[in-house]
């Protein structure tokens, strides 16, 4: 397994970086609560892209995901121009859903700003009923991360 944190989880990985927009902001000058959960989505498809399994090979294979929970915990505020480190990792993967850690990081002080959890649940594409995560899904989450906390 690749290295963990004092938990015993992978580290977080950064995904991609973002520099808030004025159209983030709300009228207090501070990014708006809900940019978070799509800063959240954001990490999680970039994911997806950087093990090599994007929602474009996700419907050739037959699945797809549906989130079925996620938290966000607000930690600093975020103001117009700050860069944002956006990071993930996945935490627990199950025989149909997995669950992922998502971490949102000032770039330049290193400030945790939010950080929460999203689960996701993988669906058939027609039947739209729980279907197995597919190995070569979990091989290139392990292989991002360098191991899954479940092994």
């Amino acid at each position: 397994m690749g290295a963990t944190d004092n938990t015993g989880q992978p580290e977080f990985q950064p995904v991609f970086e973002n520099r808030v927009r004025f159209a983030e902001t709300d009228q207090q000058g501070i990014v708006f609560y809900g940019e978070y959960f799509t800063f959240q989505d954001e990490a999680i498809s970039q994911l997806f892209r950087e093990i090599d399994y994007g929602y474009d090979r996700m419907h050739e294979n037959g699945w797809q995901v549906h989130v079925a929970n996620t938290e966000l915990n607000y930690r600093n505020a975020a103001e117009f121009g700050d860069v944002i480190i956006n990071e993930v990792r996945v935490v627990d993967i199950g025989t149909a859903s997995f669950t992922s850690e998502y971490r949102a990081v000032r770039a330049a002080d290193g400030e945790c700003l939010a950080d929460g959890t999203v689960t996701h649940v993988a669906v058939d594409r027609e039947t739209e009923t729980p279907t197995p995560i597919p190995e070569t899904f979990r091989e290139g989450v392990a292989a991002f991360q360098g191991g899954l906390s479940s092994e």
